[in-house]
């Protein structure tokens, strides 16, 4: 009979300490949630002077190879604009797939195969968005955008 009491004694003690350390580990780990801060919103850059254009962080325009031309009036504007990136094809194809429709752009068709194209519309605009791999998980993303061409009667 002593035996089951020494055991007794012994689980009653492994209880009372494992209850105590879990207790005073679940106090200290509920001041953690109290000091977490949620990340800040990731801040999209926009192709401008296109502001409804989103560019991916991480990604700077060529501007050896973009071209905008705006009339002076600012009744028409149309560009063709390069990004160089350091993401790969899969993340800024979602991104672009995310953020267009976020800033009101509606898809009209997309073609996948080396490179992925985009095509969006938008209240008298359309877009066209052209992302192209490269090596080492980078990618160049080409943006034509302009207004809707009137139809002639």
């Amino acid at each position: 009979m002593e035996i089951i009491k020494y055991n007794l004694s012994t689980v009653f003690s492994g209880i009372i300490i494992f209850s105590s350390l879990a207790f005073f580990n679940g106090c200290a780990g509920l001041d953690q949630f109290e000091k977490q801060v949620p990340p800040e919103p990731a801040i999209i850059n926009n192709a401008l002077p296109f502001l409804d254009v989103p560019v991916p962080n991480g990604f700077n325009r060529d501007q050896s190879k973009s071209f905008i031309y705006e009339t002076g009036s600012n009744d028409m504007k149309v560009g063709r604009l390069f990004f160089n990136g350091t993401a790969g094809l899969k993340p800024t194809v979602e991104f672009y797939q995310n953020e267009m429709i976020n800033k009101g752009w509606t898809l009209t068709n997309s073609m996948a195969s080396t490179d992925t194209i985009l095509n969006y519309r938008k209240e008298g605009w359309v877009c066209t968005v052209i992302i192209r791999p490269r090596s080492f998980s980078r990618s160049i993303v080409e943006i034509q955008i302009g207004p809707v061409q009137m139809q002639s009667k």
